[in-house]
């Protein structure tokens, strides 16, 4: 098995993850035979239309003239912008060159179900190739797994995402903290480790590293293309040298845990949790920043830039004597037990520095001269099946528009950028309501930081309709290629009945009358909604009686639910 196509590259990659000899090794799993992934076989394949399997070529919203081959020259972060260097590294959905390295080595016996062992060598070979084509090939930037990082990123993901390790001997709890990365150091005890372990390894002491943490990916993404996500995410958002991105090509050990959040959800978020350790090669390319980082937060694993420029958040608190540098403010936040750790504002017109409330987890943004503010939370990629492509370019011609809005529109109060715009308008966020948002247009003002959307009704935005106003940029919503509408939630056609009286006792609870007031029923109510004896409606449950919530009651602002309810 060749570990690496790249031209001026294979031998010298192949020897060092490959034992020169004529029949390879087996196989390592690295990834936790206790990580559930059941959900990623199921929702990126078995049960997707679009996807016959998880190879690039499986992959239904990804047409093969789309993958561009790379020919071996070294592309230089220096030479372009941030955005070009996204763009040329991950053009459109894919990622240049990979078609090629996946064909060439073959990762996945089987393509329909490749086994962990073969996922975690794939994203071994995906992250030495998006190495090489910066040019790092020498031994010193060479990655590799290692089985007790990717064992630590489950333990975080449980102790932040569940409750098993809330105990008296782990005192740390995550259930209502706004620190995405609390829990980030945990390590159950040596004993508490052995259900985890593999035969070889009798347990996993803790190591210097560092933790990031992403939610571009999604479930339903097949095994061939779901770590390029986030990749190419952080790598657009952060640029070459951003404290998430650095680690993608810098350190020399690996470990990630996948999380599915949602397994009622077809196109939820796949959270990627990686742990990174071992050597950093140097950085062969000097920032053309770096002189000019005081407002950037030096920090690995953290995103350096503000996520709003000019602005703050409401009932930010000031701390007491400021800091030089965005970094030096960073620390401190994270070492102040008064301060969320979500949130951060720095003045860099007198070198304030503010943090927010523990409790806090949005931002109701505010213009405010001099402002940085950083959001240390992943950023998603597309929210509710929608996005908006920030890359095209204005025009006043046609969409993205710069100066220019459709009619009729809906403001709904403040944003801190575009993207912040759209999570409003989609989820609701800030208690917007939100309920009379159509699913086609936004319009973000740059001068005060407004949102606003369009009824349903607004079904296009052509030049001639248009309305020109200073600082509205227009852009139109475009489907997320993963997404997945729900299924149909209309019940199968009744059968006939039997006449004849059934000789098998039913199994399945019996549910006694309602306690509430009885209505007649709405074409519009979610089919899969059940009142049991408690007037609590829920959609189904599993053998473990976990309540799964209707469609409509999910939905915060839907007044159906006020209705239902």
């Amino acid at each position: 098995m060749k570990l690496y196509t790249a031209l001026g590259s294979i031998a010298a990659i192949s020897q060092v993850l490959v034992a020169a000899q004529d029949t390879p090794p087996p196989l390592v799993q690295y990834t936790p035979e206790l990580s559930d992934w059941s959900a990623f076989y199921s929702k990126a394949v078995d049960n997707n239309p679009k996807n016959t399997d998880h190879s690039p070529d499986g992959i239904g919203w990804i047409d093969r003239d789309d993958w561009i081959p790379w020919d071996g020259t070294v592309i230089d972060p220096t030479e372009h912008t941030r955005q070009e260097l996204s763009q040329k590294i991950c053009p459109g959905s894919t990622v240049l060159g990979l078609r090629e390295v996946f064909y060439e080595n073959n990762p996945f016996a089987d393509i329909t179900n490749p086994t962990k062992a073969e996922v975690d060598l794939w994203h071994t070979i995906a992250l030495n190739h998006v190495r090489a084509l910066v040019g790092y090939t020498e031994e010193e930037y060479i990655i590799r797994p290692n089985r007790c990082l990717h064992l630590r990123a489950l333990w975080c993901d449980e102790k932040f995402r569940t409750r098993k390790w809330d105990t008296t001997e782990y005192p740390e709890r995550c259930e209502s903290s706004n620190n995405p990365h609390c829990g980030a150091g945990f390590i159950p005890s040596v004993e508490d480790q052995q259900p985890y372990l593999p035969e070889d390894i009798t347990s996993c002491p803790k190591r210097s590293g560092s933790e990031g943490l992403f939610s571009a990916a999604k479930s339903n993404i097949p095994w061939s293309m779901k770590w390029a996500r986030p990749f190419c995410a952080t790598l657009g958002g952060e640029g070459f040298w951003g404290g998430h991105t650095g680690p993608w090509f810098h350190r020399s050990e690996f470990g990630w845990g996948w999380w599915d959040g949602d397994a009622d959800n077809f196109n939820v978020n796949a959270g990627l949790r990686t742990k990174w350790s071992g050597s950093s090669g140097e950085v062969k390319y000097e920032d053309p920043d770096i002189t000019n980082g005081v407002n950037k937060v030096l920090v690995e694993g953290v995103n350096p830039d503000p996520r709003f420029t000019g602005k703050e958040c409401e009932t930010r608190i000031w701390l007491a004597g400021g800091e030089d540098t965005a970094t030096e403010c960073y620390s401190r936040v994270m070492d102040d037990d008064r301060c969320g750790k979500r949130f951060m504002t720095r003045n860099s017109l007198n070198d304030g520095c503010a943090c927010y409330p523990t409790n806090m987890s949005f931002c109701s943004a505010e213009i405010q001269p001099g402002r940085l503010t950083w959001d240390f939370e992943p950023i998603q990629s597309s929210f509710d099946g929608l996005l908006v492509d920030t890359t095209k370019a204005f025009s006043n011609n046609q969409l993205p528009y710069n100066g220019r809005r459709c009619p009729n529109i809906l403001w709904k109060g403040k944003s801190g950028d575009v993207s912040h715009c759209l999570q409003i308008i989609m989820l609701g966020e800030g208690d917007k309501d939100v309920s009379d948002c159509g699913r086609n247009f936004i319009t973000y003002n740059s001068a005060n930081g407004g949102c606003g959307c369009y009824p349903e009704s607004q079904q296009t935005c052509t030049r001639s309709e248009s309305i020109g106003e200073s600082g509205r940029q227009t852009y139109e919503l475009e489907v997320d290629p993963t997404w997945n509408p729900p299924a149909d939630p209309s019940p199968p056609p009744s059968e006939v009945p039997s006449q004849e009286r059934s000789q098998t006792p039913s199994t399945g609870p019996s549910y006694g009358p309602s306690h509430g007031p009885s209505r007649a029923p709405s074409d519009a109510d979610d089919m899969n909604c059940i009142e049991n004896n408690n007037s609590k409606f829920f959609a189904r449950t599993r053998g473990d009686e976990k309540k799964y919530k209707c469609k409509q009651l999910r939905k915060k602002n839907d007044k159906k639910k006020q209705k239902m309810c």
